[in-house]
């Protein structure tokens, strides 16, 4: 690609981003998306800066393909086209790499020479909005010169959710992960009565409450024992209680099926939702996958039926895996599993107990959304694979929730009971084994009972359609409760 190429593309998006990322940002009709929870933390870095606060200037935004990292980037931008019309540029690392031939790094030495002054000696702050920078292998060096040549830039960049995995030690002071989730329940609610109520004045906006959520996790996993977790809940049941009263409860249903991914929030033919949602697991698997292991095209053709085989089945044995697809050996399976939960797509469990343990018996792979689950059973059992699964998505779910809170420890503390007639969950936190299971309807407490015992556990939680209880040291919490969190 010469110069001239380069050249052309980015006046091309300095002249006509403005116009293209507002159909990021709007529906068919005009109506603006609304924006996810994380917004308001990345504005807030941003008016930092431009009050002179320079120490934080670069920030990484990895997740799932479909959680609105390139929406959440285009309301940024947008936002602040009116104050700084010339001094924003958007690219997408995607085009640069696979349509441009070229790389970030020669593409933001170009837009130096259209600015007319180096980066070193910028006088003036300029925003810098970069889309899926993976794309890019050198990403992390092009940060880190930015970074370093001048305090008058700001970035904001979005990619797959390995970014953070490829942050080394100095990159880390220089950059801020910030990653976007799935939603959670209340995030759920709160988007879509709003956007609701632009069509329907009557629909109230259902506003969380603050500081409830951080209540309840205190509660469930933070209490000295089943005595105090039960007591502590029964003491904000009716914040909680009054929060559910104008809620359908279909709303939950609604929540699993399609709920977690933003982008579904204004489609309400659920035939359109599956078809983006089969589309998104696509370009996770041709795009992402390929990207992050660089498998053959023959292997990347086999890895939805993996998929499956994950959705049909909790428990996954790698070896048992090789033995049925004796075209693909374990080591390719390892791979292919790996870079499943780089790219999020997965969430691995391993065994509770020792590390000779943890490799010997199979992991558990939850899904990063339960849309994702649901949308591949249907490929094969059709409407009846909601109703028939729904525990799966529901476990789908708090395994995003518990990974969304614990996951950035140095060692993850989510483990699941591998022996027979054990708990889904068990947390090792702050030298605390809390034992949780988890259903869909009434759920009784011998598993968590079980679970508890073998490992010595302080306290069991058994969440499901029930109400709030104690029964010996298993609290029984209701659905309702851990959705807030």
């Amino acid at each position: 690609m010469d110069q001239l190429q380069i050249n052309q593309y980015i006046q091309n998006q300095l002249s006509r981003a403005p116009y293209l990322l507002r159909s990021y940002t709007q529906d068919d009709t005009g109506n603006k998306y609304l924006s996810r929870n994380i917004y308001i933390k990345i504005k807030k870095f941003i008016n930092d800066f431009s009050a002179g606060q320079k120490e934080i200037r670069i920030i990484a935004i990895p997740g799932l393909r479909g959680v609105g990292k390139t929406t959440l980037l285009a309301q940024l931008f947008l936002d602040l086209f009116p104050q700084y019309q010339k001094e924003l540029l958007y690219i997408s690392v995607d085009q640069i790499v696979n349509i441009l031939r070229s790389d970030l790094y020669t593409v933001l030495e170009e837009y130096q020479k259209i600015l007319g002054v180096s980066f070193e000696k910028l006088d003036k702050n300029i925003f810098i909005f970069i889309d899926e920078i993976h794309f890019d292998k050198n990403w992390p060096s092009v940060l880190k010169s930015i970074y370093d040549k001048s305090k008058n830039i700001f970035v904001v960049c979005t990619g797959s959710s390995a970014l953070s995995l490829q942050s080394t030690a100095d990159l880390s002071r220089r950059v801020i992960f910030e990653k976007l989730y799935p939603m959670n329940f209340g995030e759920y609610m709160l988007l879509k009565t709003k956007y609701l109520s632009i069509y329907d004045e009557n629909t109230s906006v259902k506003f969380p409450v603050k500081g409830l959520k951080q209540e309840i996790k205190n509660a469930l996993f933070y209490s000295s024992g089943p005595d105090s977790c039960f007591s502590n809940l029964n003491d904000i049941a009716n914040k909680i209680n009054t929060y559910w009263l104008d809620i359908d409860r279909l709303e939950i249903d609604r929540y699993l099926r399609f709920g977690t991914m933003p982008f579904a929030l204004t489609i309400r033919d659920e035939n359109k939702a599956h078809t983006l949602m089969n589309e998104l697991i696509d370009k996770v698997i041709e795009k992402d996958l390929f990207e992050l292991g660089k498998f053959s095209a023959d292997t990347i053709g086999k890895v939805k039926n993996i998929l499956l085989m994950v959705a049909a089945s909790g428990e996954v044995s790698i070896t048992s895996l090789a033995k049925n697809l004796t075209d693909i050996s374990q080591n390719t399976l390892i791979d292919v599993f790996d870079s499943l939960e780089k790219a999020e797509m997965i969430i691995r469990v391993y065994p509770y107990g020792s590390a000779y343990k943890k490799v010997r018996k199979p992991s558990k792979y939850y899904f990063m959304s339960p849309s994702l689950r649901y949308t591949l059973l249907s490929i094969i059992e059709g409407e009846i694979a909601f109703e028939k699964h729904k525990g799966e998505y529901l476990e789908d779910v708090v395994s995003l929730y518990l990974y969304r809170e614990f996951s950035q420890r140095l060692t993850s503390p989510i483990y699941y009971d591998s022996s027979k007639g054990g708990a889904n969950f068990i947390l090792q936190i702050q030298n605390k084994k809390i034992a949780i299971e988890i259903g869909y309807g009434e759920k009784g407490i011998k598993q968590a009972e079980y679970t508890l015992g073998r490992i010595n556990g302080d306290y069991g939680l058994v969440v499901s359609d029930t109400d709030l209880s104690l029964r010996g040291s298993i609290v029984k919490v209701p659905l309702r409760y851990f959705l807030l969190i």
